[in-house]
């Protein structure tokens, strides 16, 4: 019976936020998709689109732990995190890269600053409530002046095994909402997985581009 109280019991699924204080706070890492061949694809794509789309200042909703992050080699980057003492570890982490911030999500709404690339890296699909989705999409495209640059499945499914996970087709989302935009690009995943067979090299995530539509 030893076995009963060496087990670590499975904490109850309280919402989204929660999941992400508790994950962090149990030193766990933002997951797999930020480190190894996944977050070397991401960097090298994101690096290479920023320099020939001569990009300026570039935000990301959802950093994390910075791990990603650090992979960039661009120089105004912005990143927002819910979790205080994330933010405060990729403070200490980027302190030696000038230009480089991280906020919290109330610092960033008090600022509502705007930028050439706004940024999702695998963030949307554990965005499971209705109400924190909607938030998040809003203040996603209104920080934007030129790009937004989404990493995330473009499906509906609900039900997907694991709580904090929850695949939305938010490209639906940008068309009703964000009339200002048009989808300008999409590109296939290299190492693609099915919705509910991601495994820590594979995944269901794929980068998708929209530009805000210039006056004419």
């Amino acid at each position: 019976m030893k076995w009963l109280f060496s087990k670590k019991r499975k904490r109850p699924f309280t919402g989204s936020g929660d999941y992400w204080v508790q994950r962090y706070g149990d030193g766990r890492t933002f997951g797999s998709g930020s480190y190894g061949r996944l977050a070397e694809y991401k960097a090298g794509f994101i690096n290479d689109f920023v320099r020939d789309n001569g990009i300026g200042a570039v935000i990301e909703f959802g950093s994390g732990d910075g791990n990603q992050a650090s992979m960039f080699d661009f120089a105004d980057y912005t990143g927002v995190d819910l979790v205080p003492q994330v933010v405060e570890a990729a403070r200490a982490r980027s302190a030696d890269r000038p230009g480089w911030r991280f906020l919290t999500v109330a610092e960033d709404v008090a600022e509502a600053g705007r930028y050439d690339l706004a940024m999702s890296l695998d963030v949307i699909n554990h965005l499971v409530e209705d109400d924190v989705f909607e938030a998040y999409m809003t203040r996603l495209f209104a920080a934007s002046d030129r790009f937004v640059l989404v990493y995330a499945s473009d499906v509906d499914m609900v039900d997907t095994g694991n709580a904090h996970v929850r695949h939305r087709r938010y490209s639906d989302w940008v068309a009703a909402n964000a009339p200002d935009f048009r989808e300008a690009g999409a590109w296939d995943q290299p190492y693609p997985a099915a919705p509910s067979q991601e495994t820590r090299a594979t995944s269901f995530a794929a980068f998708k581009l929209f530009e805000r539509r210039r006056l004419s």
